[in-house]
């Protein structure tokens, strides 16, 4: 069976090296109501490049997960119209960027719309209602009182994986 490719990309590069390789300068579009909270997040985090990288850490497990809503539309997504929105430039750690146009193109949102959606979880507090609200601690019958489940995602070769680990007390 032969291989075919459907584009090819003179930079590509491993994630790792991503920074030394794409130059990138962005621009996000915030509408207007969340303008002000946006600028409390930026103060509290030092600039808009860190918190940009920080939503995308914490929120990583629901956007993997899918969680988060997504598009099931074949056309990109974008913000709605008439929100007054406001150009917000800044250079980003290439590696977010990367990372954020992967989401972009699972989720079928245009790279803006995606990050108004991590801001709005943000404000709401959602992984910290999550995180409260699910015990992972469960009976069983080990001869141990508890165990309790954690895990998380991790790349191995091509494939993203879901890794649980028990811990018996």
């Amino acid at each position: 069976m032969k291989t075919k490719f459907i584009f090819t990309n003179e930079q590509a590069a491993e994630i790792h090296e991503i920074d030394e390789v794409v130059e990138t300068s962005c621009t996000l579009l915030i509408p207007e109501e969340y303008w002000k909270e946006l600028h409390i997040k930026i103060e509290l985090h030092g600039n808009l490049k860190i918190y940009f990288a920080h939503l995308l850490k914490k929120y990583e497990i629901y956007l993997k997960s899918r969680i988060v809503p997504y598009s099931s539309r074949l056309k990109t997504e974008y913000q709605a119209k008439r929100q007054n929105l406001i150009r917000k430039d800044f250079e980003p750690w290439k590696r977010d960027w990367f990372v954020m146009k992967l989401y972009r193109a699972a989720f079928n949102f245009s790279i803006n719309k995606l990050f108004v959606l991590l801001l709005r979880l943000d404000l709401m507090d959602f992984a910290e209602v999550v995180e409260s609200s699910v015990n992972l601690d469960f009976p069983v019958a080990t001869g141990k009182e508890w165990v309790s489940q954690h895990g998380g995602f991790f790349q191995n070769s091509k494939i993203p994986q879901y890794e649980r680990i028990f811990e018996f007390r």
